[in-house]
């Protein structure tokens, strides 16, 4: 082939072959507590440092060749030196958790081998993933229940044990309202205050994860403040009615408006149109709190997958323009490095038994799944058969042994607590380093696996 010929396909290459040029978008899924942030934080570190650590000892990191963390064209950027801050402050805090939406686009340029990477030159990959509060996921269900049917579930929740106790005023408040009378703005102003008083103390004193609606924990900053005005009516069910100025006309309006225009808007604008999704999991904090915890995760978790849509189109949904689906799940136990080297697949096994039946139906839509526990950054050394790590709020070290994670997590639910500890970030933590981290470069290579490259 001429030097010409060789120039003319380069050029050619170059002017928006799709071959060279992909996008992926990850979604990066996990309820409040199960470290987004610090994940999309290690994340970028390790991409920027693919030169040094794990990453420059596999491929195809051995061919890339330069990584750009785009922040000025994006709107929202996510706050990638806020949490650089945080971690390598002294002494190190965790990053905070997400307050609002924030989007992280990635550049990788890769150069290929051999032949075809001669005539067809680097080719780039642009990685798009978007943070948001963890709990806006548990809103999605909302979108299949009209206002009397999520009446129907909140009193089934509150009558069960540990909703019951912690909500024994805010319910007989709320069993006192009449849906056909006329409503009291103040009193529904007090009462949504009350609601998400006892959300909090479900998460905070429970550690449950089903807390509706999700932005009474976390607004954001796309919703006025007057249209979080509602609550559950306990006398009313999906066949109630009232004029627009009753308690159940004043709800149900405004629970429409939450449903239809911030959780749809929310899913439609950012979730239709995934490639990928990486879901995160901390698994040990419900094992640690008990049976009712382990069992609001598993319904949280089922009911926010059954709001994706997995599978592969195929030639003919792709002909007549279907959406496209998610076709690669990785499934991650988080904050593994709590628990000792032989434990951490434990944590991992436990976590795939308790969604057993939700995985096997997005397995069965052809969705390939891959389990990876996981410790975005570690904040544990293991010295002999015990782990050594700094506390949250004071200096020095502690030598402890971390409790026993069963092989397999019981149908009952009912494990022993694992005793968990309140760690710290590890000391000299630097952007120009890769942190310490668990199987983050397994779950980086995956995310590459369906590049062409």
């Amino acid at each position: 082939m001429s030097n010409k010929s060789a120039n003319w396909f380069k050029q050619a290459g170059r002017a928006g072959n799709p071959l060279r040029r992909q996008r992926l978008r990850v979604g990066v899924t996990g309820l409040s507590g199960a470290g987004k942030t610090t994940f999309i934080t290690s994340l970028i570190n390790q991409l920027e440092n693919h030169q040094k650590g794990l990453l420059a000892q596999r491929a195809p990191f051995d061919r890339l060749v330069s990584v750009r963390w785009r922040r000025d064209e994006v709107k929202q950027p996510f706050p990638y030196l806020d949490s650089l801050a945080a971690l390598s402050a002294e002494p190190a805090t965790w990053p905070q958790s997400t307050a609002d939406l924030s989007r992280v686009l990635l550049d990788l340029r890769f150069k290929p081998q051999g032949l075809l990477g001669k005539v067809q030159g680097t080719r780039d990959v642009s990685i798009e993933i978007l943070d948001y509060p963890g709990e806006w996921l548990l809103d999605l269900p909302l979108l299949n229940l009209n206002f009397g049917q999520w009446c129907e579930q909140m009193t089934q929740w509150l009558a069960q044990s540990p909703r019951a106790e912690l909500a024994v005023s805010l319910r007989e408040r709320l069993q006192s309202l009449d849906p056909q009378a006329e409503a009291d703005e103040a009193e529904l102003a007090d009462l949504a205050g009350a609601w998400s008083a006892f959300l909090q103390r479900c998460r905070s004193d429970a550690g449950l994860s089903r807390n509706q609606p999700a932005r009474f924990l976390q607004p954001g900053s796309d919703v006025a403040a007057q249209m979080l005005h509602f609550v559950p009516l306990l006398r009313a069910n999906q066949h109630s009615e009232g004029n627009a100025k009753s308690w159940w006309g004043v709800c149900e309006a405004r629970f429409n408006y939450y449903r239809d225009f911030i959780v749809r808007g929310f899913y439609d604008e950012h979730f239709r149109h995934l490639d990928q999704q990486v879901l995160l999991v901390d698994m040990l904090t419900p094992m640690d709190a008990g049976q009712a915890a382990l069992s609001d995760l598993k319904g949280a978790m089922e009911a926010v997958l059954e709001s994706f849509h997995y599978g592969q189109n195929g030639f003919l949904a792709r002909l007549l323009r279907f959406r496209p689906r998610i076709r690669r799940l990785a499934l991650c136990a988080t904050k593994v490095d709590k628990v000792g080297p032989l434990q951490q697949r434990a944590v991992q096994q436990c976590l795939e038994d308790l969604m057993v039946d939700r995985l096997a139906d997005v397995r069965h839509g052809g969705v390939e799944i891959k389990g990876i526990p996981l410790s975005a950054i570690r904040a544990t050394r293991q010295e002999g058969d015990a782990l050594v790590a700094g506390l949250q709020g004071k200096t020095g070290w502690v030598r402890y042994q971390p409790g026993d994670i069963p092989a397999h997590l019981p149908q009952s639910l009912q494990v022993n607590s694992p005793q968990l500890l309140a760690l710290r970030p590890p000391p000299g933590l630097h952007r120009n380093e890769p942190f310490p981290h668990y199987r983050m470069d397994d779950l980086v290579a995956w995310l590459l696996k369906g590049a062409r490259l």
